[in-house]
């Protein structure tokens, strides 16, 4: 009897790890369209690079933006990495939140175009966000590469 409720003991045990664990989303390349209001006409980015980078503790993530120009007068590309996102599971679809933080680009921070108002989800083989850099509303929408 005293092995038979070892063996409970033991199969419960597990059990409740195995309910512990979190469940951390993988990292993930999409291509897709930035688009940035300006001048009162969205100005389109088709084909850019966006890189989903989750912490290793599942609570942020990193949001990496390859070659944009964010006007059309804009005379190069560049890279931007927005840190410091909340990223929050529900049924499977990472939601990413953050209210403000100052983005990476041109080998430092880029305080001129602080990021606010940052919202979006990574569902499947869609990531879809908003947010404002500095005065311009941003908005992308792509698949995984």
């Amino acid at each position: 009897m005293n092995k038979f409720l070892l063996g409970i003991a033991a199969l419960a045990l597990i059990a409740c790890n195995k309910m512990d664990v979190v469940t951390t989303p993988d990292s993930a390349d999409f291509i897709g369209t930035v688009s940035v209001w300006y001048e009162e006409s969205w100005f389109n980015n088709e084909i850019i690079g966006v890189r989903y980078s989750p912490a290793e503790d599942g609570t942020s993530a990193t949001i990496t933006i390859f070659k944009i120009r964010f006007v059309p007068k804009m005379p190069v590309r560049v890279d931007v990495a927005v840190p410091d996102i909340r990223l929050t599971m529900s049924d499977g679809v990472a939601h990413l939140d953050c209210d403000y933080v100052i983005p990476l680009a041109l080998g430092g921070d880029y305080p001129k175009y602080t990021v606010t108002d940052f919202s979006g989800t990574q569902k499947g083989d869609e990531l879809e966000f908003s947010l404002n850099f500095g005065i311009y509303p941003t908005v992308f929408r792509g698949v995984k590469q």
